[in-house]
């Protein structure tokens, strides 16, 4: 499974996400608005947003895959509507 596979099957579990292609890479989105992305570039890249803006995380070699989970599952959280949230969110 590729790094984008891995990004895309942790981030399509999400309540009303939606994937929008980039130059190779990809986007998600929650309500029109990104909390995930995908680089192209090698080694790739996913940025997600936390409480202080956005973060990069390098997707190399040894990746710690349950965090990444919940980097892109607490960006889906800032991002989303709070009807989302209300609703039980992930």
């Amino acid at each position: 499974m590729t790094v984008l596979e891995q990004v895309r099957a942790i981030a399509l579990l999400l309540p009303e996400a939606e994937e929008r292609a980039t130059d190779g890479g990809a986007e998600f989105y929650v309500a029109g608005t990104p909390f995930a992305t995908v680089s192209g570039t090698t080694p790739e890249v996913v940025r997600v947003r936390d409480a202080s803006g956005e973060v990069s995380i390098t997707l190399d070699t040894d990746v710690d895959w349950v965090l990444v989970e919940d980097r892109i599952a607490r960006s889906w959280e800032l991002t989303a509507p709070r009807r989302l949230l209300e609703a039980g969110g992930r």
